[in-house]
């Protein structure tokens, strides 16, 4: 599930309940996600989190970060065959516009292109 931020409290009870619930199967893969710029401490799925390690279901946080400038450049140095040093400028301007979120760089870039 997607942009969990915007879920209310009895929305998240049902997910851990489903999570959690030891007669059912174990069998059950969840992916959630949300954006952490979104949230504050006080958010529902801090306890759900918790909730859920407390309750022996096996957990893995993962925060996805920006682009660096440097991974940046190598990107659209290998996307239009052209050395880094020469694309610098270029990926300077894509980092300033999207600060590196790979969704915007490729849209930007897309956008450069039509």
């Amino acid at each position: 599930l997607d942009d969990l931020q915007w879920c209310d409290d009895s929305a998240l009870s049902v997910i851990e309940g489903i999570l959690c619930d030891v007669s059912g199967s174990s069998c059950l893969f969840f992916v959630g996600s949300y954006r952490s710029n979104e949230v504050r401490e006080d958010h529902a799925i801090f306890p759900l989190i918790n909730g859920l390690r407390s309750s022996g279901v096996p957990t893995t946080n993962l925060k996805l970060e920006g682009l660096t400038p440097l991974d940046l450049n190598t990107m659209i140095s290998d996307a239009i065959c052209m050395f880094p040093r020469i694309c610098g400028p270029l990926s300077d301007i894509v980092f300033q516009k999207t600060k590196g979120n790979p969704f915007f760089v490729l849209e930007f870039l897309r956008s450069l292109v039509d």
